[in-house]
């Protein structure tokens, strides 16, 4: 293998994006048109779905009464979203997507880190979405023309979804975003549309299950057990938010990025969150099956909004995860097209989803084991935002393709990979790894903290402090500031 010597730029050019710039290649400036209000559709298409929806039921089900709930989400969706937006600057500086551009921090091959990451947790959470919009369509389905339930009926619903899904993700950016200024609308009316159904049952006094029952031994360590399941919400699209921002001109204000991606984040969040929560309450049993409740709880007519909204909610969501799975292993299969990678992940995606679906029927350990996955999530991002600060936002965009060209370069380190980011994030991982509380696995230290999930927080600032000091001791090489990366 031919290697340029550690700092050094690759005198070979990666290879330019292709005619539809949708692939790992830089966007060229003239097409990077994009804006940061553009989140304002974005992550609420994303987040008006019933795969999001749903997770706001756990404060209500962990035994917490409505304001308590609602305070929970609230502080978990802000701590979460903290630490998700700062990661949007990376795809502006740099105009690739974020497991790319995280090679600056973890080495050109180091980079795989991320691709991993934002492969398994998108087709983890891709799964979740179909299945939840498949089974919204076949349980309302029944109660407005009884049509079958079961496996063989959920099947169906689920693959017919996946299959639209699959279209528009293998078609790429614009027509996603396209999606989403549509589905950001109508996912926005069937909340509030929900909310008002239901208004007449709502009963802002509820306090939780009658015989004062709590998931923990205590209402502060359960609401902060609520505050730490919302926390990963916004999380889980850490290593997302650069397949958008690359498309954004070089010289766009990173403040101004960082603060859209945050509030529409937030606020979208917020508002499916805490719908989740609200319709909850109105279950006699609040930990029964979420969407059967909310079946049951509306109105026969509103069942006809149920079952639009488990289909077109589904594709913005699943869409974004299955895009982004495909663009990142790009990265990887970087000689094949961006479509025909992604056309393998979606196909990948479905047996996944049969197999957890319907196959074994584990859909509850799947959901676990993606937030599990967060462990590693939040110390990659911690390694980034703190490299971030460290490089003052230089890069050098030519240097983190060199896996294009036989290695070498400025970001090249040992061997391909930095130690110092490998280090501080496989520290915070096991760190975080030891601090989970889920049905799949329960770490030895939440004994520390009365039960309480502190895996995310404590994955993140250990890799934030680890990296943070052994940079200093062994600082990495700098971007001059005439090598902005443009």
């Amino acid at each position: 293998m031919t290697t340029t010597p550690t700092g050094a730029a690759s005198t070979a050019t990666p290879p330019r994006a292709a005619a539809d710039h949708d692939g790992i290649a830089p966007v060229p400036d003239a097409e990077r048109t994009s804006t940061p209000a553009d989140f304002g559709w974005i992550w609420p298409s994303a987040q008006f779905s019933f795969g999001t929806v749903v997770l706001g039921a756990l404060p209500v089900v962990f035994g917490l009464g409505w304001w308590a709930s609602a305070s929970a989400i609230a502080a978990g969706v802000a701590v979460g979203t903290a630490l998700l937006a700062p990661l949007a600057r990376f795809g502006v500086r740099t105009g690739t997507n974020d497991p790319v551009a995280s090679g600056a921090h973890f080495g050109v091959r180091g980079r795989v880190v991320g691709n991993v990451i934002t492969v398994v947790t998108a087709l983890g959470f891709f799964a979740i979405a179909v299945w939840t919009g498949g089974t919204a369509v076949m349980v309302a389905g029944h109660r407005l023309l009884s049509t079958p339930t079961g496996p063989g009926a959920l099947t169906v619903a689920m693959f017919v979804t996946a299959a639209a899904v699959a279209l528009v993700a293998v078609r790429g950016h614009e027509t996603l975003v396209r999606t989403y200024r549509i589905t950001a609308v109508t996912g926005g009316a069937v909340l509030l549309g929900t909310a008002l159904v239901l208004a007449p049952r709502f009963d802002a006094g509820y306090s939780g299950y009658a015989d004062g029952t709590l998931a923990l031994d205590s209402t502060l360590h359960t609401w902060l057990l609520a505050a730490t399941a919302s926390a990963t919400v916004p999380l889980s699209y850490a290593t997302f938010q650069g397949d958008y921002t690359r498309y954004m001109p070089a010289g766009t204000p990173t403040g101004r990025v960082v603060r859209a991606s945050g509030i529409s984040m937030f606020l979208s969040s917020l508002a499916a969150l805490l719908t989740g929560a609200y319709v909850t309450t109105l279950f006699p049993v609040p930990d029964e099956p979420w969407l059967q409740g909310l079946t049951d709880a509306v109105p026969g007519w509103f069942a006809v909004a149920v079952v639009v909204f488990g289909f077109a909610g589904t594709l913005p969501q699943a869409g974004l995860c299955l895009y982004a799975a495909g663009l990142s292993a790009n990265s990887v299969f970087w000689r094949a097209s961006r479509a025909a990678v992604t056309t393998v992940v979606a196909l990948l995606a479905a047996a996944v989803l049969y197999l957890g679906a319907v196959v074994y029927d584990a859909m509850d350990a799947m959901s676990a084991f993606v937030t599990l996955l967060l462990t590693v999530v939040a110390p990659w991002a911690a390694v980034l935002s703190v490299g971030y600060a460290f490089h003052r936002g230089r890069y050098d965009a030519e240097a983190l393709r060199t896996f294009t060209t036989g290695g070498g370069g400025r970001y090249w380190y040992t061997g391909g990979v930095n130690p110092r980011a490998a280090a501080a994030f496989a520290a915070g991982a096991f760190v975080g790894v030891l601090w989970v509380n889920n049905p799949l696995y329960t770490g030895p230290l939440t004994g520390l903290t009365g039960g309480v999930d502190l895996s995310l927080p404590a994955s993140f600032l250990v890799a934030a402090v680890l990296y943070g000091a052994v940079c200093r001791v062994w600082p990495e090489p700098l971007l001059p500031p005439s090598r902005v990366s443009r």
